[in-house]
């Protein structure tokens, strides 16, 4: 959705605070479904609700691909986080059922990992496939419609710089050309479109301009910049002319690259919905239930856990115990100032990108991608640390330190990027940010295995719930801030969360059960800890 959001917003006539409306719909359902869904996957079993959950948040992820309008996208996201909610909450009881409890860190890891590695892999083929979806036989004329802003064409066309320096300045005084010196500009949609085709319809009509290393254009533009006019078919001329256009109107002209979003969104649905029934043949709720599970290894996940109250289901959502406990407070502001400053990435940081850097689709998709590409091998690396860190030290600090000491490095590396001079360096501060954020992911996940007790999916889906809810108030208020004073001070406020992260997850322990008592490997009741 973010690679896809400025085609998104080209396509239905929205703004960028609908759209950040858009983007915070998901992360609010995603947020108020956590401990229902998790307590929906403890009722009635991982398998059946993990699969309907996957079916669900594809076919809804499907109706984005067909949205109409600012309502019918905003609904298709607010149902497509609220399907997928019970991802993790479910996943999670799924690793304290099949995982001793020693392993828990890094098993949690491994499927965190699965999250990030597709979340970074389709970011890069997201800006691939919209470039793949509009093919060279695509018409690049313009229709009246696609003229998003006939005004601000006009006061653009009004805003050449003397002498045309630059790439964008020298194709706007072309087009100036095209209509007379002694009148204004016309915003007339018809009268831009005429006068436009008319140049795409020119062969090198903008000369050397679409060499200038200065002038960002995706990868099909590139490569047919590489070509002598006389190389280039009549498709190819016209394209290019329409690329080098779009560079000089942007928010003016519609791109030609919008008419491929909503097939590259329908493909990952259709897939999606596929994965669900493949998840569905291979997977069981206990591992004594599954075939392929011999009973050596049944007895070697069931000996090194604590007793999980067998299949019996809780009765009820522990809303109570949750209120109360000041160490689950502490935990779930580590995640709703986490998930404030990370979300960022995943949502926001394309549009940065583009604004800032003026850098195309399909580097926009493999720039968001290496952040996090790369921060779900930190997120394994982190699940081996939080283990070790607790047979070492407990598991007070096992958790704590990747969950709070951990997140210092990102504060930092967010105030470093206003000062970072070009779109590679910033890539690298966040690249710094989303490693050691997801190197304490593994972490939090141990933590509320550590302290629920039979509880896990309602007691991870409580603290997913305040996480997603600090993202869906980041996307808008960070995109806000960034509108009104500048993406510098967006980089402060959301450096400003990790601050608060740090402390937090410092602070709560996980050697807390969150109910009177907790139940040891051997099933003997321990003394109930106190809770601050």
């Amino acid at each position: 959705m973010s690679v896809a959001e400025v085609y998104i917003r080209e396509d239905l006539r929205i703004g960028k605070s609908q759209m950040d409306l858009a983007f915070g719909a998901f992360f609010i359902a995603y947020a108020l479904g956590q401990v229902p869904s998790g307590w929906l996957s403890q009722r009635y079993g991982p398998r059946l609700m993990m699969t309907l959950y996957m079916i669900g948040w594809s076919v809804f992820g499907v109706f984005i691909a067909l949205a109409q309008d600012f309502v019918t996208l905003f609904i298709a996201r607010f149902m497509l986080g609220l399907s997928q909610a019970g991802a993790y909450p479910t996943a999670a009881l799924i690793v304290k059922r099949w995982v001793p409890d020693r392993n828990r860190g890094l098993a949690s890891s491994i499927v965190a990992f699965g999250g990030r590695f597709g979340g970074a892999g389709a970011n890069w083929l997201t800006g691939i496939l919209i470039v793949a979806f509009v093919p060279i036989t695509t018409p690049a004329t313009l229709t009246a419609r696609q003229v998003l802003d006939a005004g601000l064409f006009a006061r653009q066309l009004e805003q050449i710089e003397e002498p045309a320096d630059t790439p964008t300045d020298s194709i706007r005084a072309i087009v100036r050309q095209q209509f007379s010196p002694e009148k204004p500009v016309s915003a007339d949609p018809e009268v831009i479109v005429t006068v436009l085709n008319r140049l795409i319809e020119t062969p090198d009509v903008f000369g050397t301009v679409a060499a200038d290393p200065r002038i960002k254009l995706p990868v099909d533009g590139e490569q047919i910049a590489r070509l002598s006019a006389s190389e280039r078919t009549v498709e190819q001329s016209q394209r290019l002319n329409r690329l080098l256009l779009e560079k000089a109107f942007p928010g003016s002209v519609m791109q030609l690259h919008t008419e491929g979003w909503r097939p590259t969104l329908l493909l990952y649905g259709v897939l999606g919905v596929i994965v669900g029934g493949i998840f569905w043949l291979f997977t069981r709720d206990w591992p004594r239930e599954h075939p392929w599970a011999n009973a050596a290894e049944i007895t070697l996940i069931e000996s090194g856990q604590s007793k999980l109250g067998e299949d019996n289901a809780p009765e009820a959502i522990p809303l109570g115990p949750l209120l109360r406990s000041g160490n689950q407070w502490l935990f779930s502001l580590n995640n709703f100032t986490s998930n404030f400053g990370w979300v960022f990435l995943i949502t926001l940081m394309p549009r940065f990108l583009e604004e800032q850097f003026q850098v195309p689709v399909d580097q926009r998709g493999l720039m968001t991608t290496i952040p996090l590409f790369l921060a779900s091998f930190g997120m394994v690396v982190g699940g081996w640390f939080t283990d070790r860190l607790t047979v070492s030290f407990g598991r007070r600090w096992g958790r704590a330190i990747p969950m709070g000491v951990c997140k210092i490095p990102c504060f930092v590396a967010l105030l470093l990027v206003p000062w970072m001079p070009s779109a590679w360096a910033a890539v690298i501060c966040f690249t710094v940010m989303s490693v050691a954020q997801d190197f304490g992911i593994p972490a939090v996940w141990a933590f509320a295995q550590d302290t629920a007790g039979k509880q896990v999916g309602a007691v991870l889906g409580w603290a997913n719930m305040w996480g997603n809810l600090g993202a869906g108030i980041a996307v808008y208020s960070v995109g806000t801030v960034a509108d009104s004073y500048g993406w510098d001070t967006a980089m402060a406020l959301a450096a400003g969360s990790y601050m608060i992260c740090t402390v937090s997850g410092t602070l709560a322990n996980a050697s807390l059960p969150l109910f009177p008592a907790e139940v040891t490997l051997t099933g003997e009741t321990a003394p109930a800890a106190t809770d601050p």
